[in-house]
């Protein structure tokens, strides 16, 4: 089970992403990427509380976190509320997917049997 600091580094990850990519390059006030940040962290843990037990590494389940979120992000976008482009979803994507490699590979955010 994770505990509480993993997922609170988790969410400040997403939202420091979020407001790079959807606040900067879609022109979304901070105040609804900050919104759209919770349920992606809650998401994101979701898929790796799933990808964990099954045996797949960190630098594995750090693509689908990515793509989750940018799917996420996409979904936000279909209604009139939020604003995405496909360049800016896909290069959210890509820096997701690289920070939580970068993370993974530094710290264990990865629910562990031993805690």
């Amino acid at each position: 089970m994770l505990t509480k600091a993993p997922i609170l580094s988790k969410l400040i990850f997403i939202t420091v992403l979020a407001l790079l990519f959807l606040t900067l390059f879609d022109s979304n006030p901070w105040w609804k990427v900050v919104l759209y940040a919770l349920p992606a962290t809650a998401l994101n843990v979701f898929l790796l509380g799933v990808l964990s037990p099954r045996g797949l590494p960190p630098h594995l389940s750090a693509a689908p976190q990515g793509l989750a979120a940018a799917l996420l992000a996409y979904l936000f976008g279909l209604t009139p509320w939020f604003r995405t482009t496909l360049g800016t979803l896909v290069g959210f994507a890509l820096l997701f997917s690289l920070g939580e490699l970068l993370l993974a590979s530094r710290f264990s955010l990865s629910p562990s049997p031993d805690r």
